[in-house]
C-alpha cells in the first residue's frame, strides 16, 4: 500500500550530494533521477547552503529522499545542523575515520528529523539497476541478484575490486558503517522483500541483538538463501550487546556448561536456516551455488569424470573431516545404464570415470543415469582439458541437461585458458561452474547444509511438549527456596525435584545431615547405594572427592560419610555443606551415559548441549548443541549430530530409551522457556540401560537479581498459567517459541464449536485450500487482487511465522476429509495477522473470513485476539487499510473502537487504527 521505511535509501526520488569534491554519485545516474538531484559543495568555511526548493520540487518545503554526504569529519556536524531546516527522509554519511562521538550525535541527529540514516564511517551503498553509486567506490558494480551487506568498509572496497575483475553482478552493496541508526535486521527486512534480490551474502563483524539478528535472519532465509561469514572464530570478535537486547548477559563465572561463543553463533545460524562460510573465498561460491542450483535433500554425490585424478581430488574432500557431503552408492540400474553408456574401460562405480574421448551423449547419459539413481542426492562433474574431445560441446551438452535435472548438477571444468570461457557458459545457462573441485565439493557442501539448515528452520516448537503438563508451581517454589536462603545453587534434591516437575525421569535422591539419617535412608532405598557432597560452592563433586559409589552396608556408609566430610572440609574449606545425598546405583555395566546441559550464551541466552556424559564428557563443539525451544525433530538432529550417538546410541540403544531421551531434551527446552531465572544445567550422567532412562545427577544454578515477572507468583497463579507476561515472557531467549498461550476453543450462536490458534507451518496446505475457497468479492477486498491462490513463496511467508515481529491466527474447525469421510481434518475458515512496522511500537493487520463463515461474530473474535496480543506486547497502535466500499469490515472496525481516516495516498482507501495503550490515547497513525 506504501513504499517501505527505507525505499527513500535504496530506491530514492530525488537526491542531495553534498560533498567537498566531485564524488563518483553523478556519472552513472539516470536522466529521471539526475532531474531530481541537488549538487551542494562545502564553501571555504566549510558549511553549506540549502537552495531553496530542492531536488527540482516545486515545493519549498518537500523533503528530499536521501542525502549522500561526503564530507571531513570537521564539517559533518555543520553539514547536519544546516539539514535540520529541511531534513532529508534517509542519509549516507561517509567518513573515513571511525568517532563514537561522531556515531552518538549522528544517532540523536536522525532520531529528531525521522531520518534512517545510514553510517557514519560507512563506505557508501550501492543499487546497479538503477545507477545509483552512492559509495566511494569509483565504478557502478555489474547487475546482479545478490544483495552484499558488510559490517566492514574495507571488506566492501575489496568485494568492489574483486567483483570488477571476476564479472560478478550485485543487486544492492551496502556498508554498514557504524550503524547509528541502520543495522543488520533492519537492511535484511528491506532485503527479504526486494523483488531485485534472490540471494543475501553477509560480512558479520558484531551481532548487537541477538533477537533481532535471529528474526531477521530466520524471516531472510525462509525466502532467500543467506550466506554468512562472520570474523572473530578466535573469539576476539567486536560482539556485543545493546542496551535493551533481550538476551540476558553474563552467565555466573565458573559454569560448569560454558560453550564457546562461535559455537553458539553456528548453532544460531544453523537454526536460522542460513549457511556459515568460514573463509572470504568460499563467501561467493556458496553465494552461486545457492543461487543457481537445485536444493538437494540430503548429503549423497556423485562423481562424473573424464580422468581419475580429479575425481579423487574430489573424494578427499568429503567425509569426516571435510565438506558436509559423501560419497554415494550407487544402484546396479544406475551401474548397468553406465556401463552402456561409456567405453568398456571407464569406472561404473562412484567415482563414475570416462577413460575415452568424452563425448557429448556420453556425458548426457551417464549425468541422467546417476540423476535418476534413488541413493543420489547431486552430481558433481568434474573435467579437464582434453585435446582429444570437444569440450565445448561438452559443456553444450551440460547446459541443456544440468539446468532440466531434477536435482542439483554442479560443474568443475578445472583450468583457465580454455576452461574459463566453458565455465562461463554454464553460468549464463543458470548451472554453477567451478574452477577447482575444493571450491565445487564446498558449494555441494554448502548447499547440503542448506537445506539441513532450512528444515531446522521449519520448526515451529511450543514452549511445552505434548503430554503432561509441568508442575510450575512445585518449580517455582524449588527457585524461591534457593533464592530465599541467599543461593544461587540449588541443592541436589531441589534440582531433581524441579527436573521431576518437568517428568524428566530421575534418580531418587534423600538429603542426609547426619551419619543416622544416611543409615534411615539407605535402608529405605535399599543397598548398594552411592552418596555424594551435597553444597552449593562445590561445582564438581570429584574434585573433593565428593562420591562414594557401590555401599552395600551401613559399616561401609557411616565410614564413607565422615570420610567424605572431612575430605569436602579439606578441599573446599570454605564451602557451604549442607550433608551428603544418598541414592540407588542406578548404573550397571555395560549402561550407556550421556549429558544434557544448559549454559546462557551472553548474547544468544540458554543454549542446550547433548553429548557424552560421565567423567569424560565428549569436547564441546557446533554439533552437539541448539538454541531452545526445542521439538522432537530438532531434539533428534540434535542427538544425530554428535558422536555419543554415532559410536554408542545408534544401533545400541532401544527405541523407548532414545524416544525417552528425546522427550528428555524437548523438557529440558521447556525449563529454559518457562523459567527464565535458570542460568545453567548439567545433567551428567544420565543413564542409558535398556529401555530406561535416569538423570542421575544434575546440577543447577540460577541467573543473579532475576524477580516473577508482573503478574505471575509462586503459586503459579498467574492469568495464563506459566510465568508469562506477554511479549516478555520469553525475553530471555532468541528465538520466540509458539505462543500456545494464544490458543483457546469457543463456540459459535449455534453450540459448534472452533478453535483460535497462531498458525503452524504445517498450515500452508489448508491455508491454500481457504484462499482456494474465497469468493472474487472476498479476494478482492482482502488482497486488492482476484488472485486465486498464493504462491509457493506466500504460503511459506504466512505460514513460517517468526512471532517476535508478527502474530498471525487462525479459525479452525473439525470437518470429514473430503477424500476419507470416516476421517475429520482441520479446516480453516479465517485468518487475522499483524506485522511490526519498522518503528516498532505498531502493527498493521490483515483480516479475511472464509465466505460461509462471515457474519457470525467471527471477524471480533478474531481482531480482539490480535488486539489483545498487540496490547500485550507493549505496541502502541494496530492500524491496516481497507478498501472505501468494504462496509462489513469498517463496520467491524468501528465496533472494536478502530478509528477510520481517508488515505492521504489513496482516497479509495481507508486508514483504520486503534491506539493500544491508555497513556497514549492521542497517538495519531503512522503515515
Amino acid at each position: 500500500m506504501s513504499r517501505h521505511s527505507l525505499s527513500p535509501l535504496f530506491d530514492p526520488r530525488s537526491l542531495l550530494a553534498i560533498s567537498d569534491r566531485p564524488q563518483p554519485l553523478m556519472i552513472t545516474l539516470p536522466p529521471a533521477l539526475r532531474a531530481t538531484t541537488t549538487e551542494i559543495r562545502l564553501d571555504a568555511n566549510q558549511r553549506i547552503t540549502l537552495p531553496s526548493p530542492l531536488c527540482g520540487s516545486a515545493d519549498p518545503k518537500a523533503r528530499p529522499d536521501l542525502a549522500v554526504i561526503k564530507v571531513p569529519r570537521a564539517a559533518l556536524r555543520g553539514v547536519l545542523e544546516t539539514l535540520s531546516a529541511l531534513p532529508p527522509r534517509a542519509a549516507i554519511v561517509i567518513t573515513h575515520e571511525p568517532s563514537d562521538d561522531d556515531t552518538a550525535f549522528c544517532r540523536r541527529w536522525a532520531q529528531t528529523h525521522d531520518c534512517m540514516l545510514l553510517g557514519p564511517h560507512s563506505f557508501g551503498l550501492q543499487r546497479p539497476h538503477a545507477g545509483l553509486n552512492a559509495s566511494v567506490h569509483p565504478r557502478l558494480a555489474r547487475l546482479g541478484r545478490v544483495a552484499l551487506v558488510t559490517q566492514s568498509r574495507s571488506i566492501m572496497a575489496v568485494v568492489m575490486d574483486w567483483a570488477d575483475d571476476n564479472r560478478t553482478g550485485f543487486s544492492t552493496v551496502v556498508s554498514l558503517g557504524a550503524e547509528a541508526m541502520l543495522d543488520v535486521p533492519t537492511v535484511l527486512d528491506f532485503l527479504v522483500a526486494d523483488p531485485r534480490t534472490d540471494s543475501i551474502a553477509l560480512y558479520l563483524e558484531d551481532v548487537q541483538n541477538a533477537r533481532e539478528f535471529m528474526s531477521a535472519v530466520r524471516a531472510a532465509s525462509s525466502v532467500k538463501p543467506v550466506v554468512v561469514l562472520k570474523a572473530g572464530r578466535a573469539g576476539q570478535a567486536r560482539t556485543s550487546v545493546r542496551p535493551g537486547a533481550p538476551a540476558e548477559t553474563g552467565a555466573q563465572d565458573g559454569a560448569v556448561s560454558t560453550i564457546p561463543s562461535d559455537v553458539v553463533f553456528d548453532a544460531a545460524l544453523r537454526r536460522a536456516g542460513a549457511v556459515r562460510v568460514r573463509y572470504f573465498v568460499q563467501l561467493f561460491s556458496a553465494v552461486k551455488a545457492l543461487g543457481f542450483a537445485k536444493r538437494p535433500s540430503g548429503r549423497r554425490i556423485a562423481l562424473f569424470a573424464n580422468g581419475s585424478g580429479p575425481a579423487q581430488l574430489a573424494l578427499d574432500l568429503m567425509g569426516p573431516g571435510g565438506a558436509a557431503v559423501s560419497p554415494a552408492e550407487l544402484n546396479e540400474i544406475t551401474r548397468v545404464e553406465l556401463a552402456g553408456a561409456l567405453t568398456a574401460t571407464s569406472w561404473v562405480d562412484n567415482p563414475v570415470v570416462e577413460f575415452s574421448a568424452l563425448t557429448p551423449d556420453a556425458c548426457t547419459k551417464a549425468i541422467r543415469s546417476l540423476v535418476a539413481d534413488p541413493g543420489v542426492d547431486g552430481v558433481l562433474v568434474v573435467l579437464s582439458p582434453d585435446p582429444d574431445a570437444s569440450m565445448e560441446a561438452v559443456a553444450q551438452a551440460l547446459t541443456e541437461v544440468a539446468p532440466k535435472a531434477a536435482k542439483p548438477v554442479i560443474t568443475c571444468f578445472m583450468g583457465d585458458a580454455a576452461m574459463r570461457p566453458l565455465r562461463r557458459v554454464l553460468d549464463d545457462a543458470g548451472s554453477p561452474a567451478f574452477r577447482t573441485p575444493e571450491s565445487a565439493v564446498d558449494a555441494f557442501g554448502n548447499l547440503a547444509t542448506y537445506h539441513y539448515n532450512q528444515q531446522l528452520l521449519l520448526q515451529t516448537p511450543p514452549p511445552e511438549p505434548p503430554g503432561q503438563s509441568p508442575d510450575l508451581t512445585g518449580a517455582r517454589i524449588m527457585i524461591e527456596t534457593a533464592r530465599a536462603d541467599g543461593r544461587l545453587t540449588l541443592t541436589t534434591p531441589e534440582a531433581k525435584a524441579l527436573l521431576a516437575a518437568f517428568h524428566i525421569p530421575v534418580v531418587s535422591v534423600v538429603l542426609a545431615r547426619s551419619a543416622a539419617e544416611a543409615v534411615i535412608a539407605a535402608q529405605q532405598i535399599g543397598f548398594p547405594v552411592a552418596i555424594k557432597i551435597d553444597s552449593p560452592d562445590v561445582e564438581r563433586k570429584s574434585a573433593v572427592r565428593g562420591v562414594h559409589l557401590d555401599i552395600r552396608n551401613t559399616t561401609e556408609l557411616v565410614t564413607a560419610y565422615h570420610r567424605m566430610l572431612a575430605n569436602a572440609h579439606e578441599a573446599a574449606p570454605n564451602a557451604r555443606v549442607a550433608g551428603i545425598t544418598v541414592e540407588a546405583m542406578s548404573s550397571p555395566p555395560g549402561a550407556a551415559k550421556v549429558a544434557i546441559g544448559v549454559a546462557r550464551d551472553p548474547l544468544f541466552g540458554p543454549v542446550i548441549r547433548f553429548g557424552t556424559g560421565g567423567t569424560r564428557t565428549e569436547a564441546v563443539n557446533g554439533r552437539g548443541v541448539e538454541l531452545p525451544p526445542l521439538n522432537g525433530f530438532l531434539a533428534q538432529r540434535l542427538m544425530e549430530r554428535t558422536a555419543v550417538w554415532r559410536h554408542t546410541l545408534a544401533g545400541h540403544a532401544s527405541p523407548e530409551a532414545l524416544d525417552t531421551l528425546e522427550d528428555t531434551l524437548v523438557r529440558v527446552s521447556e525449563i529454559v522457556c518457562a523459567l527464565p531465572d535458570i542460568a545453567t544445567i548439567d545433567i551428567n550422567p544420565i543413564i542409558v540401560d535398556g529401555a530406561r532412562v535416569l538423570a542421575a545427577d544434575t546440577r543447577i544454578t540460577l541467573m543473579p537479581g532475576m524477580a516473577l515477572p508482573e503478574g505471575a507468583t509462586a503459586s503459579g497463579a498467574s492469568e495464563l498459567g506459566t510465568i508469562d507476561a506477554g511479549a516478555t515472557a520469553y525475553a530471555h531467549m532468541a528465538i520466540h517459541p509458539y505462543p500456545t498461550r494464544l490458543v483457546r476453543h469457543a463456540q459459535f450462536a449455534n453450540g459448534a464449536p472452533y478453535t483460535i490458534r497462531p498458525i503452524r507451518p504445517e498450515d500452508a496446505v489448508p491455508l491454500q485450500t481457504f484462499t482456494r475457497g474465497l469468493s472474487e468479492h472476498t479476494r478482492y477486498m482482502r488482497f486488492i487482487s482476484t488472485m486465486r491462490e498464493l504462491s509457493p513463496r506466500m504460503l511459506a511467508r504466512y505460514t513460517q511465522v517468526d512471532y517476535h515481529r508478527e502474530l498471525a491466527v487462525v479459525a479452525t474447525v473439525w470437518e470429514p476429509d473430503p477424500e476419507r469421510p470416516a476421517l475429520l481434518h482441520e479446516v480453516v475458515i479465517g485468518v487475522a495477522r499483524y506485522l511490526l512496522n519498522p518503528d516498532g511500537e505498531s502493527a498493521e493487520y490483515a483480516l479475511v473470513i472464509g465466505d460461509d463463515w462471515q457474519r457470525k461474530g467471527l471477524g471480533i473474535q478474531l481482531m480482539t485476539t490480535l488486539i489483545e496480543a498487540a496490547r500485550n506486547q507493549g505496541l502502541s497502535r494496530i492500524e491496516g487499510f481497507v478498501l472505501g466500499n468494504n462496509g462489513p469490515m469498517l463496520t467491524l472496525m468501528r465496533r472494536l473502537g478502530f478509528q477510520v481516516d481517508v488515505d492521504k495516498n489513496d482516497p479509495s482507501m481507508r486508514q483504520v487504527w486503534l491506539a493500544l495503550q491508555t497513556d497514549r490515547g492521542d497517538q495519531q497513525p503512522s503515515r
